[in-house]
């Protein structure tokens, strides 16, 4: 783990490049993602991941990148060591954390109800 957390800490130790990351491709019915930096992206990723485990200590769940509101963001879940689930977001562009929530599990049956699962 400790060879892991190292690795993390050199990656997004170095500097972004000054492009771009990210090209939106927008069709008529969906936004796609195009990563056309891929080392920005990648050390802007691994310091989401790092910014998240040292909020909450624990295992990530899933790491999700996706467009909202047509802004590119990185999703990080962690189930955490005190035994609630966390969500970090990060803005993919600047790694800035723009969120950080408690995942509840009345939000979670929320989701369920809302996507008609039961």
């Amino acid at each position: 783990m400790k060879k892991i957390a190292a690795l993390i800490a050199i990656i997004s130790t170095g500097i972004l490049a000054s492009s771009p990351a990210y090209s939106e491709h927008v069709d008529y019915h969906k936004e796609e993602l195009k990563i056309i930096n891929h080392d920005g992206h990648n050390a802007t990723l691994n310091q989401c991941i790092k910014v998240a485990l040292e909020r909450h200590p624990g295992a990530i769940t899933e790491v999700e990148v996706e467009l909202e509101d047509g802004k590119t963001i990185i999703d990080v879940d962690v189930q955490g060591k005190d035994g609630k689930n966390w969500e970090v977001e990060c803005d993919a562009a600047t790694g800035e954390v723009l969120e950080d929530t408690e995942e509840s599990d009345d939000k979670e049956e929320s989701d369920k109800k809302d996507s008609g699962a039961k």
